[in-house]
């Protein structure tokens, strides 16, 4: 069987899983040796690394048909698994995948059937070294005996609850489409938090037209996100300088992180927008459907993202 060399954060996960699913690892790392009893070293067909554009991705690059096998293991085992970017050079293929928090979840479960495990440990993960090193004392405290694994989990449940930006704080907005594409927005100002929640106020500079609105951009405008953790859509209200609202835009995403000083999802291209006055009208889903075309995201997913449109619409929370 292909020949694989996994590393990075999601790299117990993984190997669990394509161990499973017939691959051989290979050139294990000391915890991958005493998690799994891996001795191989040697030549890998194709590695799964972390991707250093995005904690929330990893690449997979090597032999093109070992790479489109780990891939489709990928995405039968993942439904909200996203297909980023692929790139081909005669037999070799790397890949960008990018796993949003259900995937996150599925990966927690993998690991847990090898090691202690926090809850939220790969969305943490995903968040910065200050959370990353957060899971790692929690779990190195459980393994060594020091505090009982349920005892923690619960603590550790509650902690990650009540993340969200600390008021005053600059926080950015990380948009990823799935085409790869990485917008970062901001970074605007946290002007209202609750557990797991908050409001960003982001200063508009420049003319225009906002995208969707179809309302022109005038300097001094200003914008209000709404996030809440693991909601699957985003709203943003845009204001004139005066304070009268200009119109309303909902983000279908896959469900939202939210971190101390950043907001990441993976966007799923369908969008409502609301102008004063007027009904909500959905946008883009055309572009949702070419993403399904090719190859990115499933068509589950898909079915999930106009579900949740639906949804917004009526209610227009």
């Amino acid at each position: 069987m292909s020949r694989l060399t996994v590393r990075g954060i999601y790299s117990t996960a993984l190997v669990k899983l394509l161990q499973d699913e017939g691959f051989t690892i290979v050139n294990p790392t000391r915890s991958q040796a005493e998690r799994f009893g891996i001795t191989l070293r040697g030549e890998a067909d194709a590695e799964l690394i972390d991707s250093s554009a995005d904690r929330s991705c990893v690449e997979v690059r090597g032999l093109r048909e070992v790479v489109e096998s780990v891939l489709a293991v990928l995405q039968k085992s993942f439904n909200d698994l996203i297909i980023l970017r692929s790139e081909l050079s005669e037999d070799l293929m790397r890949a960008r995948v990018g796993f949003p928090n259900e995937a996150k979840l599925r990966l927690d479960e993998l690991r847990s059937t090898v090691a202690y495990t926090v809850p939220y440990h790969h969305y943490c993960r995903a968040g910065g070294e200050g959370l990353s090193s957060m899971v790692s004392i929690a779990e190195d405290l459980v393994e060594k005996g020091v505090v009982p694994a349920e005892e923690m989990s619960r603590s550790f449940r509650e902690q990650v609850c009540k993340i969200s930006p600390r008021m005053g704080s600059l926080v950015k907005i990380i948009h990823v489409k799935p085409n790869g594409r990485r917008l970062v927005l901001g970074p605007g100002k946290t002007v209202w938090r609750g557990e797991g929640k908050a409001r960003i106020m982001r200063r508009i500079a420049g003319f225009g037209v906002y995208d969707g609105l179809g309302v022109k951009k005038s300097p001094g405008d200003y914008a209000v996100t709404e996030v809440s953790k693991l909601q699957p859509w985003i709203k943003t209200s845009y204001y004139s300088i005066s304070g009268e609202l200009k119109g309303r835009y909902y983000n279908i995403s896959t469900p939202i992180s939210l971190y101390p000083d950043h907001i990441h999802y993976f966007d799923l291209e369908v969008d409502i927008v609301v102008k004063p006055n007027s009904e909500p009208e959905v946008i883009d889903a055309d572009a949702l459907e070419k993403a399904v075309q090719e190859n990115r995201i499933s068509e589950d997913l898909k079915k999930k993202a106009l579900r949740i449109a639906e949804e917004v619409v009526s209610k227009q929370p």
